[in-house]
């Protein structure tokens, strides 16, 4: 069978996890293997891929480009964005 290597202080944490489960450390780490590798994890586009995907960004925008007046000013300071975080911190 493969083996895993775990960095030791991760192993001792997991087999302490598994231990207060009651369970195996194999037991308790096979459904998060088994999600891993059933996902589809997507690869960092590259060249043509990642121009493509930039080029059809940019389109989407532009089509809602007339959704909005043309005197129409969005307010993206720091200050108005954060506001509420900032008014909860006092």
């Amino acid at each position: 069978m493969p083996h895993v290597a775990v960095p030791e202080e991760k192993f001792h944490r997991l087999v302490a996890k598994a231990a207060a489960l009651n369970i195996s450390v194999d037991d308790f780490v096979q459904p998060t293997l088994e999600q891993l590798a059933e996902s589809e994890t997507a690869l960092p586009l590259t060249g043509d891929s990642w121009q493509a995907e930039l080029n059809a960004w940019k389109r989407d925008a532009e089509s809602r480009a007339g959704r909005f007046s043309s005197n129409f000013v969005l307010d993206d300071r720091r200050e108005t964005v954060y506001r509420e975080r900032e008014d909860a911190q006092r």
